[in-house]
């Protein structure tokens, strides 16, 4: 151990947020929290000795299947665009993708890269789980246990948070964990009403940043991957429309459209709580990359000035680091949860 270890020693628990676009975990490290990050994703080559040689040298994370060579995390991003193909994913919309064979021993070396193992027994580990679609048929069950099993094997104590109450516990502290967060993320966003840090209500959509980059890439005809790495690298809100390329207007478009049918779909989810009221406004925080381009929060306040919502908004804010907010809520319950526990 060195002796910044000693000085500044881990402090058990951690938060773990498994996004369909990027996994964190975070950790707290004397007074400072960590962060550790790895992109969900993969490519695959085919085996040779050679290749794998290579992929060894030069430290980059791979699996080995059927023949092939799987690399993982951001690693994959580079060859997708060099060989102008898309990106794999071992998630989609939020969880486990039905339709790739090899996800999970994809997915769990990617977790492991970034949680390593517990500091202690049965170290307490919480992990995001996306809320219930209101807009796609399927459910949350599989993907959060399997996430469980993973983090079990390992020999952690594994419990679920939802995606949006992370938000809340990251950002709300301040207004006593009452208050809005949404989580605009890759594969779903993520919405959650909280009451003193008790849901009110949470839901996701199928639609967040994949969605976008799926759309544009249809309307420009260029591979999803090229779309993904230009959105993340340089695309900006806050430029004049009249200056815009062909593939800024694209994502233009779906962003705007994008930020309407999250808050519609609060609309509705709000209205079917009949019997629910705030008495006071509230303050809406939002997070997740697809949030992340200059700008959003700009666009998103002024789409919102022409809903009708049924609901008065005190404040809209964007977390100060909208990529690690879930994984640190996760961090801010394990730790809360650790210390009721007296541990």
């Amino acid at each position: 151990m060195s002796k910044d270890e000693k000085s500044n020693p881990a402090e058990a628990g951690k938060g773990l947020d498994v996004g369909t676009v990027f996994v964190y975990c975070a950790q707290k490290i004397g007074s400072t929290i960590t962060f550790r990050i790895q992109r969900d994703a993969f490519f695959d080559i085919e085996y040779s000795e050679f290749a794998r040689s290579i992929l060894e040298k030069s430290g980059v994370k791979y699996v080995l299947s059927k023949g092939k060579i799987y690399v993982v995390g951001d690693d994959a991003i580079k060859f997708a665009n060099a060989f102008g193909r898309n990106l794999r994913r071992p998630m989609r919309s939020g969880v486990i993708s039905p339709g790739e064979e090899e996800a999970l021993p994809i997915l769990e070396v990617i977790i492991k890269s970034v949680l390593g193992g517990p500091s202690e027994k049965e170290e307490l580990c919480y992990y995001s789980v996306p809320g219930t679609p209101v807009d796609a048929d399927f459910d949350t069950i599989y993907h959060q246990n399997i996430i469980r099993g993973f983090l079990e094997k390992w020999g952690y104590r594994p419990k679920p948070i939802n995606e949006g109450l992370a938000i809340v516990f990251s950002e709300l502290t301040e207004d006593n964990f009452t208050g809005m967060g949404i989580s605009f993320g890759g594969g779903m966003t993520n919405v959650c009403l909280a009451m003193m840090g008790v849901p009110a209500f949470s839901f996701s959509v199928a639609r967040a940043g994949d969605w976008i980059d799926e759309e544009v890439a249809k309307v420009t005809n260029q591979p999803v991957s090229k779309i993904t790495t230009f959105k993340e690298t340089f695309f900006n809100l806050e430029k004049p429309e009249g200056s815009m390329n062909r593939v800024e207007q694209a994502l233009l478009i779906y962003y705007n459209h994008l930020i309407e049918y999250v808050l519609e779909q609060i609309k509705k989810e709000f209205e079917k709580k009949t019997a629910f009221e705030l008495g006071e406004p509230i303050t809406m925080v939002i997070s997740g990359g697809t949030a992340k381009p200059p700008g959003f929060i700009e666009r998103f306040k002024a789409i919102l000035g022409r809903t009708d919502f049924p609901f008065k908004i005190k404040e809209i804010r964007l977390a100060p680091h909208p990529l690690y907010t879930v994984a640190k809520g996760a961090l801010i319950a394990a730790i809360a949860d650790r210390e009721r526990q007296g541990g």
